[in-house]
């Protein structure tokens, strides 16, 4: 759905991160480069940048019943 503030694992918050990770990234730059320039260091970290996938669109779209 949404990235979280923290981090599941080690509690660093992450989600101050997220735009200019997305940003970056639709310019083509390398994804461990991006992470390592944002100070993403901690695997639990990476992971969850690397396995989001942002649905708030799509749910946006269906009605609440």
């Amino acid at each position: 759905m949404m990235i979280p503030i923290r981090c599941w694992t080690c509690s660093k918050p992450i989600a101050q991160c997220w735009e200019e990770f997305c940003d970056r990234l639709a310019k083509g730059e390398d994804r461990k480069k991006i992470l390592d320039e944002l100070g993403l260091e901690r695997y639990c970290c990476r992971a969850i940048f690397l396995g989001h996938i942002d649905l708030i669109d799509t749910i946006g779209q269906f009605k609440k019943a």
